[in-house]
């Protein structure tokens, strides 16, 4: 039994310690810093977190945290809330960019110290009845799961695994001691924290709440309780509504928010099982757990314990049936399949600490000693293993998804682990075997589970360090000039590093990508895979007129119009000479430009060249001289290519390219978010007997590809057809290198200026100033100091009509939503004060509280009802009627 001691005060504290240091001693173990020179960032932590990171830096300085440098200028509060909203991302504030690679391992250990430390808190209260060595052991235990194994590179998911036990803290403080203030912080902070997983975690107080109320209360305190439950889920939802209103309106016009019915009902009812198990096998207590809370049902004799047990197997088992996954991912997920894992550990492990906490009397039996010790013994073998095989389980670290072969063997191991902690926990609870001798068989349970976990999720990943350094040196080379773009060449750089060095880009990947300019930036012809924009591919004029003014590493051929900036190094930077110093003015009206969208890709800039610019005939498709083994149609505005035989077929051109010549090649032909299409990888491109581009188009590389530059000279090009396809843009284009300069350099410009959240352009001419920024109702927009309407052209850009004199042209950005959500926060400090007040009184009228009781009953069977039965019936049904129908 715990103790109000000096000692059990520090437990907390003692468990993030033990945590940390075991989580030390594996960086140790494995050559990562600060014991060697790894870092533990790969896949979203590098595409992402990091960058972003990077970025919040420049948001602090000279940038603002509602407008973005990447995506055209894009809503950035969203993505801060998304990513980098803790508290503890400030204390990155203070580290150089050029060390963040590094300096995330020891964040990372830093927040798996607080959340053992949040973890013991939440046990010493909530089950004060168990043991201290019971309680940092199991808090260890979360703060170093398979949840955070599997999942750490979303490092700010790691940030509600620190609350989220402070939360549960708060929420059965509230139902015993009728105290709801901290609970309505608590939930208020879930949606500072992190917003995307707070709908995860409220989705289960939704569910909780009813059964909590009926299960830990007594009768005659339900209403009160059920009162106060709805008062502070009100508070909370009007305190935080400065960060769930805006962020959300942002989400649902975002490429995610756009995608989420086709993929809601695709796939299976069982799916990527293997990838849960997988997880499962570094928190082996968790399933343990669940059969266990079955096989010792008649010690389950509260209420709190009973809804521990419950919830905790109910999440679990649902957390397999996909419909019911994915609805508590909003609909769909790209990966990681249970991201709310932490949840599930956490509840389980709450059952099973309302077992350890009273056993029964002594009664050694010697068969438990000996039981429990050989099944701890069979789970060492089989972790060790697994350890030592970790190269052959690695295929999340390759692929984020567990191959069958591998999540067969982790599944296997986690079965030896759950019997191991099952025959432990039993023995104790019979009272077979003493609490010492448990106590030190799950903790080397714990650090064989967690080594083999680490292992295989974690030593495994790629090393990011040489990738990263190189970005930074390329970064290093480019001047401050205010507002102007850095391109890709290729994709030698995830698209958000741009931002994280400060710089100024077309690129951005997160959820929160703006789905009308990700699909502009397709049509322009930018490669783009799943939600991500790059400045990869497109034309010359294109990226003139959006100020890709600086290169990093050559594209697929010799551009021989660039320049050369800096070749020190691995990556040449280059600039491009004709890249516009402004936004452009012209006497076009947008009006003229209304059917881009009725053009593809090459057609597109072209459309442009002639409508904006006056050049006519910038590009000329070429036709095919020989066909090998394949055939060419068209259809319904598609061009189709099918292979005559099963052979790789080929597509030959030969021509003269008299002046001065830009090749480009494209292939494209659908606009969505699909992580994979039907004509990827379709083709493979030889200029001149020399392969440029394998594999097109992929992940990597989806836009228009430059071939190089080519001057009164004859060129072969042969496109090798490795698989038959269909696409809205398909040929070879030869692009002529002197209009497009003389059209670039002939434009009108109006030089802009960034500052903060402001964008300042000044036109010395009347007409119209077309801004290479990306349109929104975030923007309010100002010329000469009055207000003016902000122009949507070319899709997904700005326009701003300008008086005969031109004059200022002003662009403040503010996310919309902003101000309701701020009112809404302000209400509802000013309501939670007031209620703090209000509420003290115990003595309300019975007819409230039996209606807030009903309230609550029914807002938690129904999102029970919705969850787990109407969710998958609904999947069922729809997909049975589309078999029967053959939709």
């Amino acid at each position: 039994m715990r103790t109000n001691s000096k000692a059990g005060a520090f437990a907390p504290l003692f468990a993030g310690a033990a945590a940390a240091l075991i989580f030390l001693a594996f960086y140790a173990l494995h050559g990562f810093y600060p014991f060697g020179e790894h870092s533990v960032v790969w896949c979203d932590m590098d595409q992402q977190y990091v960058p972003l990171l990077m970025e919040l830096k420049t948001a602090f300085g000279e940038g603002s945290l509602f407008l973005g440098r990447g995506g055209g200028m894009m809503n950035f509060y969203g993505v801060l809330l998304f990513f980098v909203s803790s508290p503890l991302s400030l204390i990155t504030l203070a580290v150089d960019n050029e060390k963040m690679i590094f300096f995330v391992n020891l964040l990372l250990v830093l927040k798996i110290f607080l959340c053992a430390a949040s973890a013991d808190f939440y046990f010493r209260r909530v089950i004060p009845q168990l043991s201290a060595a019971f309680g940092v052991l199991m808090s260890v235990m979360y703060a170093i799961s398979g949840y955070v194994m599997m999942y750490y590179q979303n490092d700010m998911w790691l940030d509600m695994m620190i609350l989220f036990p402070l939360l549960l803290t708060a929420f059965f403080r509230l139902t015993a001691k009728g105290r709801w203030g901290a609970f309505a912080v608590c939930t208020a902070m879930c949606m500072l924290l992190n917003f995307y997983i707070s709908f995860m975690v409220t989705a289960f107080l939704i569910m909780a709440e009813g059964a909590a109320v009926y299960l830990c209360c007594p009768a005659e305190k339900r209403g009160d309780r059920a009162l106060k439950f709805i008062t502070a889920d009100i508070c909370a939802a009007l305190l935080s509504g400065a960060v769930w209103m805006p962020a959300f309106v942002q989400y649902t016009s975002s490429g995610r928010g756009n995608s989420l019915k086709s993929q809601y009902f695709s796939g299976f009812f069982f799916e990527n099982t293997f990838d849960k198990t997988a997880l499962l096998s570094g928190s082996c207590l968790a399933a343990a757990g669940a059969v266990l809370v079955l096989l010792l049902r008649k010690r389950i004799n509260s209420g709190k314990a009973l809804l521990f047990a419950v919830s905790g197997v109910v999440s679990l088992v649902g957390a397999f049936i996909e419909p019911t996954n994915k609805l508590l991912h909003t609909g769909s997920y790209q990966a990681y399949p249970f991201r709310y894992a932490f949840i599930v550990i956490l509840l389980i492990f709450s059952a099973c600490g309302e077992l350890l906490a009273e056993p029964d009397g002594e009664a050694p039996k010697k068969s438990a000693y000996i039981i429990a010790s050989v099944f701890t013994a069979i789970f060492a073998a089989a972790a060790v293993t697994a350890y030592i095989c970790r190269s052959r389980l690695n295929s999340y670290t390759r692929y984020l998804w567990v191959s069958d072969e591998a999540g067969l063997i982790l599944t296997a191991v986690g079965v030896s682990g759950a019997a191991a902690y099952l025959f432990c926990v039993l023995g104790f609870c019979k009272g077979h075997t003493k609490r010492g001798f448990t106590v030190c068989l799950m903790t080397l349970i714990m650090l064989f589970e967690s080594l083999q976990s680490f292992g295989v999720n974690v030593d495994c990943i790629a090393d990011s360090t040489a990738g990263f350094a190189r970005t930074a040196e390329a970064f290093s080379k480019i001047p401050d000039e205010g507002f102007v773009r850095v391109k890709a060449g290729r994709n030698y750089f995830y698209p958000n590093y741009a931002e994280g060095f400060g710089r100024y880009s077309l690129g951005h990947y997160t959820s929160l990508t703006d789905c009308d300019f990700l699909y502009a930036m397709k049509r322009l012809g930018y490669s783009s895979y799943w939600l991500d924009t790059t400045s990869v591919g497109s034309v010359m004029l294109i990226d003139e007129l959006l100020m890709n003014k600086y290169i990093i590493g050559r594209p697929q051929g010799e551009n021989k119009t660039y320049e050369v900036l800096d070749s020190s190094g691995e990556l040449t930077v280059y600039t491009d000479p004709h890249a516009l110093k402004g936004g452009v003015i012209s006497d076009i009206p947008p009006s003229v430009l209304e059917d881009f969208e009725n053009f593809e890709r090459m057609e597109a800039a072209g459309f442009i060249a002639e409508r904006l610019f006056g050049t006519e005939e910038l590009a000329e498709k070429l036709s095919p001289v020989v066909l090998n083994d394949v055939e060419i149609s068209e259809r319904g505005g598609k061009t189709r290519v099918r292979r005559l035989s099963d052979k790789k077929g080929s597509i030959g051109y030969s021509f003269y390219a008299e002046g001065r010549k830009e090749l480009y090649f494209d292939l494209f032909g659908n606009y969505s978010t699909d992580i994979s299409e039907d004509y990827f990888e379709s083709v493979e491109v030889f200029v001149n007997g020399k392969r440029c581009q394998d594999r097109y188009p992929s992940s990597s590389c989806s836009g228009i590809i430059d071939l190089g530059t080519y001057e009164d000279k004859e060129v072969s090009v042969t496109v090798r057809v490795n698989s038959d396809f269909e696409a809205t843009t398909f040929g070879l284009w030869l692009y002529d290198v002197e209009k497009s300069e003389k059209a670039a350099d002939s434009a009108h410009t109006a030089p802009i200026e960034v500052k903060g959240r402001v964008l300042t352009a000044f036109a010395d001419s009347g007409g119209y100033l077309y801004l290479p920024v990306a349109w929104s109702e975030n923007w309010s927009c100002t010329v000469n100091g009055e207000k003016a309407p902000l122009i949507r052209t070319l899709g997904a850009l700005s326009a701003v009509e300008l008086p005969e004199s031109g004059g200022e042209v002003k662009l403040s950005f503010l996310p919309k939503g902003m101000k309701t959500g701020a009112l809404l926060s302000i209400s509802g400090a000013c309501f939670f004060i007031l209620m703090l007040f209000i509420m003290k009184s115990e003595k309300k009228s019975e007819m409230i509280g039996k209606a807030a009781e009903r309230a609550v009953y029914a807002l938690s069977i129904a999102a029970v009802s919705v969850c787990y039965i109407a969710a998958p019936l609904l999947w069922a049904a729809v997909n049975i009627i589309s078999l029967v129908v053959g939709g």
